[in-house]
């Protein structure tokens, strides 16, 4: 009996050798590696949200390295578009062009403000920012092909994107923080301290300006809309020459925001 039931135990150490159906494991392992490839390609769809304003053939190696690449980011508002070329569009200086009448400064946002629904250009280093209207309904893709190809045009034409006369009436950058200080001193930060915010100048380059914001401001989520409603209007009423301002902010990083959403009714 005893030599018996160690058959018995030898053959039933083999046989559950079916647990080797765990080989399956592999396979249910295998199973959810597969889509990973999909996963992958669609990932930079939906975070990286610049897409080539041509195909991808027109923009092969072969058409060799000075062919203009340019590429646009839809902000959330969907109201902006921010296109980036692949080369400085105006080096140290930056231009804001509010309206269609005052596109004479620049001669690149001209043939911008000639697409129908365009509202506004800030063109800064890299970037070249178009706003247009609420009334435009639909996708930014044909616009963004026909503002691309305006754009492309313009550059490889190598015609000038600023006029001399706005390069000529631009303040120094000391003029502009002196303006800008007293900005920020007498009206922006007595009329946000009622929300324990303040904010600071970082520093003035050429006509662009940097600014970060402190207290309840950071980390707010209304601090956007102080930023566009509030901080850009008073700015460039004092110096109205300014270009791009920039906020310096890390609001992730506010221990105690102000807000942490955005009040009722706003």
């Amino acid at each position: 009996m005893p030599s018996w039931f160690s058959k018995v135990f030898k053959g039933g150490a083999a046989a559950p050798k079916p647990i080797e159906k765990k080989a399956p494991a592999p396979v249910a392992r295998a199973r959810p590696t597969a889509p990973k490839p999909p996963e992958e390609n669609e990932k930079p769809k939906r975070t990286v949200v610049h897409a080539p304003i041509l195909p991808d053939e027109s923009l092969s190696a072969s058409e060799g390295g000075d062919k203009i690449r340019i590429k646009a980011r839809i902000e959330p508002d969907q109201q902006s578009c921010v296109i980036l070329v692949d080369r400085p569009v105006l080096d140290g200086f930056s231009v804001w062009i509010p309206t269609a009448e005052s596109k004479a400064d620049s001669p690149l946002a001209e043939k911008l403000f000639e697409v129908d629904g365009v509202t506004s250009v800030l063109v800064h280093n890299f970037t070249i920012t178009v706003n247009r209207s609420p009334l435009v309904k639909g996708d930014w893709e044909s616009m963004i092909k026909d503002l691309g190809g305006r754009i492309r045009e313009h550059l490889e034409s190598e015609a000038t994107v600023v006029s001399d006369s706005f390069l000529a009436d631009l303040p120094n950058s000391e003029i502009i923080e002196a303006k800008l200080d007293t900005v920020i001193k007498t009206e922006i930060n007595p009329g946000i301290a009622a929300h324990s915010g303040a904010i600071s100048l970082s520093r003035v380059e050429g006509n662009t300006v940097y600014i970060e914001m402190m207290g309840g401001c950071q980390g707010c989520a209304a601090s956007d809309i102080t930023l566009r409603q509030g901080i850009h209007q008073a700015f460039r009423e004092a110096v109205p020459q300014i270009g791009a301002i920039l906020d310096t902010t890390d609001h992730t990083a506010g221990t105690n925001p102000y807000f942490t959403e955005l009040p009722v009714g706003m």
